[in-house]
């Protein structure tokens, strides 16, 4: 890719980024907390989390919908739970709270980026790696139907996704608002897409980037 290309995209996604947020930080709490229980309910029954064992999910930032509901009812099914982690080296790494409450905080802190994380000094903490995963819960700014995701431009979720086995690959959800689903996502070489999408109650199957159009 010129040096040209690599500009345009990086502008487009900036673009993109905007809108985005935009559009999320227009939603009403109240609205937030209704379509985060729906997006809960299309994610529970969804095919990725259908007999996973261990499953990264996030704790949502100010502008992302909330898998918290997700969290708890995974927990209570006796599936692990993993969160991502910053730390100040600049590296991801991923974190299993082994806790009858995984979002009781007591076992969390603040990271780098001032983002809820796994406290690593909890007895409840435990390393874990990406081969390890059965399934991932994305958070993204935006998604299409294809599973292209626009993610914040530090390349963490990538970097994960291409190290996941490939039933893992294959079981990665990105969840959103539907306001951040989009005609087309703008792609670099290093960008990873998603198996699927879920927009509150809407599921998509997206498509690998070497095959055709996503089924409808």
């Amino acid at each position: 890719m010129s040096g040209d290309s690599t500009a345009d995209e990086d502008g487009e996604k900036r673009a993109l980024r905007g809108v985005i947020r935009g559009r999320v930080r227009a939603i009403k709490q109240f609205a937030r907390e209704q379509r985060a229980r729906r997006l809960a309910a299309t994610v529970l029954r969804s095919p990725p989390l259908s007999g996973a064992q261990l499953v990264l999910a996030y704790r949502a930032m100010g502008d992302e919908i909330s898998v918290d509901e997700i969290v708890r009812a995974l927990a209570e099914r006796g599936v692990r739970v993993a969160f991502p982690s910053v730390g100040e080296g600049g590296s991801m790494r991923l974190l299993e709270i082994v806790a009858a409450n995984p979002l009781a905080s007591g076992h969390w802190t603040t990271d780098r980026f001032g983002i809820a994380a796994p406290d690593p000094e909890s007895t409840s903490a435990r390393v874990v790696f990406a081969r390890e995963l059965d399934a991932v819960i994305v958070p993204g700014r935006a998604f299409d139907a294809r599973g292209a995701r626009l993610g914040r431009g530090k390349g963490f979720y990538d970097a994960l996704l291409g190290r996941l086995r490939p039933d893992g690959r294959r079981a990665t959800i990105g969840v959103c608002f539907r306001e951040q689903l989009v005609d087309s996502v703008v792609e670099g070489p290093q960008d990873r897409r998603v198996a699927f999408v879920a927009a509150e109650g809407r599921l998509i199957r997206g498509v690998r980037k070497d095959r055709g159009e996503p089924r409808r």
